[in-house]
């Protein structure tokens, strides 16, 4: 049997405690400068295996653990001590969206960017002799150039200069790094931080007025808007940094990383947002605005704070209509760019994370604009508005969709509360697959050149996230295609080229993308590749979300009806503590076709709670509606089939009638026996499962109230 929710059930999920939770880290970090690279004015709008190398999903959750462990946090090993209190722990904290808020503020161990440290390198072929190597206050052959950065500023990479080496080690061991990796990294970030102008700034132009005469390094952008995307390129090398775990107060870079918090303070404009041109506003707003956020969340800067709540507070208002970002920071553009939106998602989650206020409609309205971009297929288009940039007919298509967009849909899906196992994501992971990094790929065998390190930057996070197999075989793909591409031009007296540790950003065979941003863009994009292994947490690890299903309620209340049927795809796929509870409020919608669509959603992901909505349309709907109606009856009567769940009562609170119990299978509004003895004393029924968890939270129905270890068996 199956019940309607209580009426008063989310006021006693309003008296429950919101616990802290761990920082998803960066769920990116890196400039979508490629994409903007060639973005044209004219038309764009003016103004717990411990495998090497392999993801395995922690165990199931413990019957001792499920009372203990909330829905957002990892499982962890507990000590006998911590298994006796288990009884201790309120049962509040699995409650589903009042429990899940990743918006409290966070610091020290809580978060898990604080937690990033540098690993010291055994020796390594082809790596330089950093004692040897020249700073940017000397080199062997040549004169540094009066512009270069302050000399000696540049130590070489060491794990005494940095926190917590054991924790960067074992992200790099347990997700497959290798020591290749760690020196790449480790040179990218030496090269960005020789090649850092005097304000704190990355000019992606003049950058190799730090370079010494005799030994340029090439690749400057072409000259266009001239100093527009120093907030930009800024926020992108700081973002490299801050993902190595280093900062002004830890580590090697410490000066680096405190001339450029200082520059992107600098660059702030009264509003909030960092762009002095406005046709670049929506890529320096939200890569800017990423930075400061990582940055705050690794150090808890008290002078950041402030410019920081000023830049998400205008980055939020500059949201356009149907959820997306543009070029231009204003909702009138009417222009929702794919890439862009991807930036500023990541920031606002960053944000979130980092304890600073942010609307959860914000991230409602993303998550709505990613569903529109998004085909059946898996595929995501980049604008509803133009490419960007100039085109030949015959291109514009392929421009219009690009595996990178794809990337950044899937990247962006676990941050906005997306299930890894929803079918759209699964698609598009074999989208990814199939398209692996490949050196001859980025080097002028793909025609369109859209397979470019801002696709591998993307697709990178986006198959870490999903773990397992897919990480694997991506992975290996990675380190094949990207540590080669790095610079490893020695001199003729075996020290380092001034462009060592750097990627190209062109040249013969490179096709266009990196000529805007230049080298500076792509050996920050590069590094933060390379980073993955500690820099952020797997999405099947982290179950933090900044959505709440009460976010996506206050958004339905004046939504129009297209809308909430958009509204629909997305809660379907979305965590089930999210999701469910509102599409089965959505089964009252005055529109018959959102009834119904909420409905076939419930079906879909095994709750029977939609029958009544089914049947009345069976019996009387259109044509069209009855066949969907039919396609969900068959999946309902697939789960009446199914073997009656059971489980165990886990806590219990009788003077609020809620608790947690363990129940392998169930849905939202299922109805159980508290069976005492082999006799059903009483009743309860679920209103709150969890995706990847056996713990649901339980009201009581009617009869005795259950005790721990009370059998529980549907009705």
């Amino acid at each position: 049997m199956t019940g309607p929710l209580p009426s008063d059930y989310r006021d006693r999920r309003g008296c429950w405690l919101n616990p802290r939770i761990a920082l998803l880290c960066v769920i990116v970090a890196a400039f979508a400068l490629p994409v903007l690279f060639f973005h044209d004015l004219r038309l764009a709008p003016s103004g717990q295996s411990e495998r090497v190398g392999r993801f395995v999903r922690p165990p199931q959750v413990s019957d001792s653990e499920a009372a203990q462990v909330h829905p957002g946090e990892q499982p962890r090993s507990k000590s006998d001590e911590e298994d006796a209190e288990a009884d201790a722990v309120d049962p509040e904290s699995l409650a589903a969206d009042a429990g899940h808020d990743s918006r409290a503020d966070r610091s020290g161990d809580g978060s898990a960017t604080a937690e990033v440290t540098v690993v010291a390198h055994g020796p390594d072929p082809g790596t330089p002799n950093w004692e040897a190597a020249p700073t940017s206050g000397s080199h062997r052959d040549g004169e540094i150039n009066g512009n270069a950065a302050p000399a000696g500023e540049v130590d070489p990479p060491s794990a005494g200069n940095a926190p917590g080496g054991r924790r960067r080690t074992e992200g790099v061991r347990r997700y497959g790094g290798t020591t290749g990796t760690e020196n790449a990294v480790e040179s990218g970030l030496r090269w960005l931080a020789l090649h850092q102008a005097p304000d704190g700034t990355w000019d992606r132009v003049h950058f190799a007025r730090a370079c010494p005469q005799g030994d340029k390094c090439g690749g400057a952008a072409i000259r266009r808007l001239e100093h527009a995307l120093h907030a930009g390129t800024t926020g992108l090398a700081l973002l490299a940094f801050v993902g190595a775990g280093y900062s002004d107060r830890q580590g090697p870079y410490q000066k680096q990383v405190a001339l450029a918090v200082d520059a992107l303070l600098k660059l702030q404009r009264p509003d909030g947002g960092f762009s002095p041109h406005p046709g670049m506003a929506g890529y320096n707003n939200s890569v800017a605005t990423f930075a400061l956020a990582e940055y705050f969340a690794l150090t808890r800067e008290p002078r950041v704070r402030e410019p920081l709540v000023r830049a998400t507070a205008w980055l939020a208002r500059t949201q356009q209509p149907l959820g997306g970002w543009d070029y231009l920071p204003t909702p009138e553009s009417g222009r929702n760019d794919t890439s862009i939106t991807a930036w500023a998602v990541q920031a606002l989650r960053a944000a979130a994370g980092a304890g600073i206020p942010v609307e959860g409609e914000s991230f409602v309205r993303a998550a709505l604009h990613f569903a529109r971009a998004t085909e059946n297929d898996g595929q995501v288009w980049y604008a509803d508005a133009g490419v960007g940039f100039d085109l030949d007919a015959g291109m514009r298509a392929e421009y219009r969709y690009g595996p990178a967009m794809t990337a950044a849909g899937l990247t962006c899906a676990p941050l906005l509360g997306l299930r890894l196992d929803a079918p759209i994501v699964r698609r598009q992971q074999a989208l990814l697959l199939a398209d692996p990094p490949a050196q001859a790929q980025a080097r002028g065998r793909d025609r369109t050149q859209l397979h470019t390190e801002y696709y591998w930057y993307y697709g990178t996070i986006a198959m870490f996230q999903a773990g397992g197999d897919e990480w694997t075989r991506w992975n290996s793909r990675l380190r094949d295609a990207l540590l080669p591409l790095q610079e490893r031009h020695m001199t003729t007296r075996g020290d380092p080229r001034h462009a060592y540790g750097s990627w190209q950003p062109y040249g013969q065979g490179w096709g266009r993308w990196g000529r805007m941003g230049g080298r500076v863009y792509t050996t920050a994009i590069c590094t933060l590749t390379l980073e993955i292994y500690y820099r952020h947490t797997p999405a099947f690890l982290d179950e933090a979300c900044v959505v709440r299903g009460d976010d996506w309620r206050g958004f339905l209340r004046t939504a129009e009806p297209r809308e909430r049927l958009l509204a629909v795809r997305v809660l379907r796929d979305s965590r089930y503590e999210i999701g469910e509870n509102v599409l089965i409020e959505l089964l009252a919608d005055p529109d018959a076709r959102v009834s119904l669509a909420s409905a076939v959603a419930l079906a879909a992901i095994d709750s029977p709670m939609g029958a009544a909505v089914i049947a009345r349309v069976r019996n009387s709907g259109s044509a069209w509606d009855r066949s969907a109606a039919d396609e969900a009856q068959r999946s309902i009567d697939s789960i009446a089939r199914q073997a009656r769940a059971e489980g165990r009562a886990r806590l219990f609170e009788p003077e609020r009638g809620l608790g947690t119990a363990a129940l392998p299978r169930a849905y939202a509004g299922m109805t159980l026996q508290v069976r005492r003895g082999g006799a059903a004393v009483g009743r309860v029924r679920v209103i709150e499962r969890f995706s990847n968890r056996d713990v649901v939270v339980i009201i009581h129905v009617d009869g005795e109230t259950p005790a721990a270890e009370d059998r529980l068996v549907q009705e």
